[in-house]
């Protein structure tokens, strides 16, 4: 990384001759503590600088820099905070048909993916301290493709390589694409993991003419493989149709099979979150009502996998059935009034209990919105009938008090069977003084940030957060 850092910051400052952007902002922030003391006199300060330079044709060079001093790190005055770092940096160099860049802490790995995800950017980030080359290519012919590495040499020393090749043809009407990918461990040789995927989609409504009539009509078909060490070969495939029209009516279904023993740890789907061993199928559809403003939304979906993933079905490891189907109804009335309703319904095997149990949600929405504001309601009503059952009531609020006031506020209560909880955040917003911005808090903003009632963090039998009563004032110039 140090190596990296130096060859960024030498081309930005040689690129001084030519053409040389700086950029940044510096804020300063004081709070109103919730035990009432006010800490004007212990500041936080953070400084970030943007370096971008030009010194060669074609090429770019990128910096940047970040500063953090706390004199009142976690509420507690003998904790001071002091971190100096380089956030990101990079040096491209870009052709009519070429791009390739090396970079450190840049989150440069995402790709457009097929039915499921094999490869997933923040895993390859290690934490935001990876660094690697990419390389992308396009319009050669009918292909384009991507391929990069990613070092973890400052963690766990290991890496990882992908590559993608993507060919539309027809005018985008037969698609192809292929993906293979590897992450080697830290340790010895045989310590890696490696998949190879290849997908094939079609828009049946665009290849025939006769079949206009049923829109796009996109069916795709994914298969995959995977190697780990000291374990047999697995395979997951998936096939899905969309964009089906029958009238007003527009469908979409698919099914999937991944092998028991099919993994990438370039994934969160095939690793932590162990969507392996499992077999499923899903089924939408959408009606549109004729010349009014009102869409409904049905669907239903099925899963079934072993109770413990990690081995195969078994009379000790009997497979277990996960269904849910849902309805929802959309309505825009006049004057910029929005609803939605909807129902969802729920049931799997619960290992708490031993059987399984039934966990309906139903959810109600109203919005309206002019100019100079937009306020929106929800009422949300989880896991109906069961001990389990949460209500949760939440309001937004965004206005323009003004040309250069701005408010912004939202608020949640749930409400158990015991017990309530409430969560607030205010933000008081000032532009007068452009490029200069003046904030005033209240709250938490990471409570029921997540659309207000879905916010699972929150809206949750595990939550015990509360109103976080504290008055944050921040200062903040960008140049």
């Amino acid at each position: 990384m140090m190596r990296a850092c130096l060859k960024i910051s030498f081309l930005l400052f040689s690129g001084a001759a030519f053409a040389v952007g700086l950029g940044g902002y510096y804020e300063v922030q004081t709070r109103f503590a919730e035990d009432g003391t006010w800490q004007l006199e212990k500041p936080s300060h953070r400084f970030e600088i943007r370096l971008n330079a030009s010194p060669f044709e074609n090429t770019e060079a990128f910096a940047k820099f970040y500063a953090d001093i706390s004199r009142l790190q976690d509420n507690d005055p003998e904790r001071q905070l002091s971190e100096y770092t380089l956030l990101e940096g990079h040096l491209k160099y870009r052709s009519e048909h070429f791009e390739v860049i090396t970079f450190t802490r840049e989150n440069r790995f995402w790709f457009p993916q097929g039915l499921y995800e094999l490869v997933n950017a923040d895993r390859l980030t290690d934490d935001g301290n990876a660094q690697g080359v990419r390389a992308d290519f396009w319009g050669i012919g009918p292909f384009s493709g991507t391929a990069y590495c990613s070092d973890w040499s400052n963690s766990d020393g290991a890496d990882a390589a992908v590559a993608r090749l993507y060919a539309p043809f027809f005018g985008d009407r037969i698609r192809f694409s292929a993906i293979a990918g590897r992450k080697n461990g830290g340790g010895s040789a045989s310590d890696y993991n490696s998949i190879i995927s290849g997908e094939i989609g079609c828009s049946v409504g665009r290849i025939v003419p006769f079949l206009w009539w049923i829109g796009n009509a996109d069916f795709e078909g994914q298969v995959a493989t995977s190697r780990i060490q000291d374990e047999p070969d697995d395979v997951a495939w998936a096939a899905e149709f969309r964009q089906l029209k029958i009238g007003s009516l527009e469908l979409q279904g698919g099914y999937h099979d991944y092998g028991a023993q099919f993994r990438s740890s370039l994934s969160n789907q095939f690793d932590n979150e162990q969507k392996y061993n499992e077999e499923g199928f899903y089924g939408r559809a959408v009606y549109f009502f004729p010349e009014k403003a009102i869409n409904f939304i049905a669907g239903y979906s099925e899963i079934r996998a072993p109770q413990n993933r990690m081995s195969k079905i078994s009379e000790t490891n009997i497979e277990r059935t996960n269904r849910e189907a849902y309805g929802e109804v959309y309505i825009e009335w006049v004057n910029d009034i929005k609803s939605k309703f909807r129902y969802k319904f729920y049931r799997g095997w619960d290992k708490n209990y031993g059987e399984y149990r039934n966990y309906p949600v139903l959810l109600g929405e109203v919005s309206v919105e002019n100019r100079l504001a937009k306020v929106e309601g929800q009422l949300r009503i989880k896991d109906i009938g069961t001990d389990h059952q949460l209500v949760a009531t939440g309001l937004e609020l965004n206005a323009n008090l003004t040309e250069n006031l701005k408010l912004y506020a939202r608020a949640v209560n749930v409400a158990e069977r015991y017990e309530s909880r409430q969560t607030a955040f205010v933000q008081l917003r000032y532009e007068r003084f452009r490029p200069a911005e003046i904030f005033i808090e209240f709250g938490e903003s990471g409570d029921s940030d997540n659309d207000l009632t879905n916010d699972d963090d929150f809206v949750s039998e595990a939550a015990s957060q509360g109103v976080n009563k504290q008055i944050k004032l921040f200062v903040k110039v960008s140049f």
